[in-house]
């Protein structure tokens, strides 16, 4: 499996896992085709390379051979197209270990929409969602090797819907958070810190540049504390979408079951005699509702549908807001370390400044994003909320149908011919409604309102986010 074409170095991959803390972040930027640009120290150690032995280099300097190649297939289709891309690599080191990483790549965009670079943040995996990959990795590589990629890719899909993901992009999402919320979680006792330097043994002229970037760092761990408690909203609105999906295919179903009832009532309405007129009525009666409520339901379906797509986007962008800020933080505290121990050239001091000023900007253009979707999804949960008080006046309409439905079969003196049934499939099809209806309402208004909580602390922290740009902004760029 080794010899295949995915090791063009000749390196003979160990069993051995080349460290890193999960505390630890690491970046790499790259130009349109791959080639590395810059990237921090952690990025270095973990890969066991100089950084002339990165810098300059392919990315797939550090492919790992038991990577499918669909998995790299799949990036670069995202990628290309301006999407961001998450999912788990296995890298392999300059000494043939190997190392696991979720990789969160973001397309960046010059002014005239083209694409100018990738910004690469890697994290330690380890969720419980992890466990499943190497084994499913190692599959789908046996799948490409045998059959190609193409049956890899369809191998791939099917498993993961065996895992209870209609696609790769929910399954990628579910794994961000999933790994985000494990990160914190197990780094919880470990608090950020105020940025606290020994300048005693420090060069003189590295002294004024650390002040600065203590300054920074610490704002950073400030704006941090607002992410931090939307972060904890995240999975509200996961567990919101989940249910918007759920609820959306109980509506089409809905329509269904009501467009048929009153197709079986018309016709039940022609097998009775005199009373077939009131009937003939009610089955009227019963088949307007129908196409009301199925006219109601497409446009709510549609409404739903968006409002997922928004929701999701909330979700990503949270977790990719929070991640972007960490991965400023600790760039700083690792180049103050730098800066603390060695005479660090000018030039360096430069890379650093445009670093921080790529993060700076895509913290920046996600923050933005995220504010404008919570600000769109609001006006959406707000109108599906109408949509269901309508829907709900339709359910109550078949209701009273149903009732009289009952009295007229009281009446008859016929067997009421299949009515009966048609009113008792009624009752229970308006109950079960009427459940779904109260449980989304409940739903929808406490997301509207956790929805508001997150619209004001995101444009608080989009505020300081954008202060710190301009102020250090200008201070970093004056320093050089």
């Amino acid at each position: 499996m080794y010899k295949n074409v995915y090791n063009k170095r000749g390196i003979e991959p160990k069993n051995i896992e080349s460290p890193f803390g999960l505390d630890e972040l690491f970046f790499s930027i790259t130009d349109p085709k791959g080639v590395i640009l810059t990237g921090n120290d952690v990025f270095q150690k973990v890969a066991k390379m100089e950084r002339e032995e990165l810098i300059g280099k392919p990315h797939n300097v550090i492919r790992h051979p038991d990577m499918p190649r669909v998995i790299f297939k799949a990036v670069w289709d995202t990628i290309k197209s301006g999407k961001p891309f998450v999912g788990y690599v296995k890298n392999m080191a300059k000494d043939g270990s190997y190392y696991w990483v979720l990789a969160a790549i973001y397309p960046v965009r010059d002014e005239e929409g083209q694409i100018q670079r990738y910004i690469s943040i890697r994290l330690k995996p380890s969720s419980s969602i992890f466990e499943l990959i190497p084994t499913l990795y190692k599959e789908i590589l046996q799948v490409e090797i045998k059959e190609g990629m193409e049956e890899a890719a369809a191998f791939m899909q099917e498993k993961l819907k065996e895992l209870g993901f209609e696609s790769y992009d929910e399954f990628a999402k579910k794994a961000f958070f999933e790994e985000i919320k494990s990160r914190e979680d197990i780094l919880a006792s470990e608090a950020m810190q105020s940025c606290h330097v020994d300048l005693s043994n420090v060069n003189e002229e590295n002294t004024e540049f650390i002040d600065i970037l203590c300054n920074l760092q610490t704002l950073f761990y400030r704006v941090n504390r607002y992410f931090n408690e939307i972060f904890h909203k995240v999975e509200l609105f996961l567990n919101l979408n989940e249910e918007l999906n759920k609820k959306s295919k109980f509506i089409y179903e809905l329509a269904e079951d009501i467009r048929l009832l009153s197709l079986n009532a018309s016709i039940e309405s022609y097998k009775v005699k005199k009373e077939g007129v009131s009937f003939s009525t009610l089955s009227h009666e019963m088949r307007k509702n129908a196409e009301l409520s199925e006219r109601k339901i497409v446009q709510m379906s549609s409404l739903i549908d968006d409002t997922k797509r928004d929701i999701e986007d909330i979700g990503f962008n949270i977790l990719t807001s929070k991640l972007i800020i960490e991965m400023i933080t600790f760039f700083i505290k690792e180049i103050i370390r730098n800066l603390s121990n060695a005479t660090v050239t000018e030039e360096k001091k430069q890379e650093v400044i445009n670093n921080i000023n790529e993060l700076f900007n895509l913290l920046s253009d996600y923050s933005q994003k995220l504010a404008q979707n919570v600000y769109i999804t609001k006006s959406k949960l707000r109108s599906i909320f109408y949509n269901i008080q309508e829907l709900n006046v339709m359910i109550n309409r078949l209701d009273f149908i149903h009732i009289n439905g009952l009295i007229e079969s009281a009446h008859t003196k016929e067997d009421g011919g299949g009515f009966n049934i048609i009113f008792s499939q009624m009752l229970k099809l308006i109950e079960a409604a009427k459940q779904e209806i109260i449980n989304l309402e409940t739903s929808i208004l406490s997301a509207d309102e956790e929805n508001l909580n997150v619209n004001l602390i995101t444009d608080i922290a989009q505020q300081k986010i954008n202060k710190i740009q301009k102020d250090y902004g200008e201070i970093l760029k004056a320093y050089i």
